[in-house]
């Protein structure tokens, strides 16, 4: 019975469109071949996402499109306090503006993300803390790096 069952779950999963984080890529292909970024913190995640995607070159070179991280602002702000006015909740924002040149010339308007991530704090964990603050900043940067490329699709094409 539990096979069946299983099984069925698994159809069903796969009928709806399930995939897992990181496993597919997106929908939309993009519209040129080579890329160029220029990211400063954002270098190394876009350009990652960037590799995954279909018939796609991430080249200094060569390049079709050149996309700049504007500015990259992280923040780290108290969500939340104990009843001893001590810290119990972080709200980790990352905001990246990002703007898109094609030989030099700006490529549609600037593509803003914004990736927000409450964190619980402790004061007895703190080296814990620290690692997973360091993981939670990292799956940001990957985050937004994701929702960039995706809206990077959407560029328009010029001959």
């Amino acid at each position: 019975m539990n096979k069946w069952l299983l099984l069925i779950l698994a159809l069903l999963l796969s009928g709806c469109g399930f995939h897992l984080k990181g496993t597919s890529v997106f929908d939309q292909a993009m519209p040129y071949q080579r890329w160029k970024i220029e990211g400063g913190s954002m270098q190394k995640p876009l350009e990652t996402v960037l590799r995954h995607q279909p018939n796609v070159e991430v080249d200094e070179t060569n390049t079709d499109i050149t996309v700049k991280v504007i500015s990259a602002n992280e923040s780290k702000t108290t969500s939340a306090v104990d009843l001893s006015g001590d810290t119990a909740e972080y709200l980790l924002t990352l905001e990246v503006n990002v703007q898109a040149y094609r030989h030099g010339d700006p490529l549609g308007d600037p593509i803003r993300v914004v990736v927000t991530r409450y964190m619980d704090y402790s004061d007895h964990e703190v080296l814990a803390k620290e690692n997973e603050e360091r993981l939670v900043w990292r799956d940001i940067r990957q985050d937004a790096a994701e929702q960039l490329v995706r809206r990077l699709a959407y560029l328009p094409v010029e001959p």
